[in-house]
């Protein structure tokens, strides 16, 4: 029996140009740009086909579909979908909360598993929470919850808060 083929294909956005943005506006300023479609969504957005569906300063959220492509050798959703889902709303929800200047990175990502996702194309939600930003440490706590609104997932996040501007020149040259 021969095998059918599945295929996938995306085009991304250059990150530097994004980085160089971010580091001109506030976290939130810079957030609310991409919603409105001023900027592109980071490339692993893009290649994930994860959505932004709000983003205020105390509440970010994403979403995904469950879908085949992502499936692990059990035929479910592997763990690291999710877990880039809640990365990305926990990282964010700090984001939204930084001034001018700053951006901020994970150093620390917990998840726990509470039940399976399987591919059958619902939207998965996931929201993120600032619990704490300094000036060099934040914290988050996210949840992802399936069609049903059945959580899925939860998940805490240290992320470590640094110049923006900096971050952004140490990209490597185009090619």
């Amino acid at each position: 029996m021969k095998a059918s083929v599945r295929e996938r294909t995306f085009t991304w956005s250059d990150p530097r140009e994004l980085a160089k943005n971010m580091a001109a506006h506030g976290g939130l300023d810079w957030l609310r740009e991409m919603q409105e479609g001023g900027l592109p969504a980071p490339p692993i957005l893009q290649a994930l086909d994860i959505q932004m569906e709000s983003v205020d300063d105390h509440r970010v959220v994403f979403s995904m579909v469950a879908q085949e492509w992502m499936c692990n050798p059990a035929a479910v959703i592997h763990g690291g979908m999710v877990s880039t889902l809640l990365d990305t709303v926990l990282t964010l929800a700090v984001v939204a909360k930084l001034p001018h200047g700053k951006m901020c990175q994970t150093v620390q990502l917990s998840v726990n598993f509470v039940r399976p996702l399987f591919p059958t194309g619902e939207r998965i939600v996931a929201e993120g929470f600032a619990a704490h930003v300094g000036t060099t440490v934040g914290t988050s706590e996210g949840r992802a919850y399936n069609a049903a609104g059945k959580l899925v997932a939860h998940a805490t996040a240290v992320l470590a808060i640094v110049d923006s501007a900096a971050t952004a020149t140490r990209f490597p040259k185009a090619p």
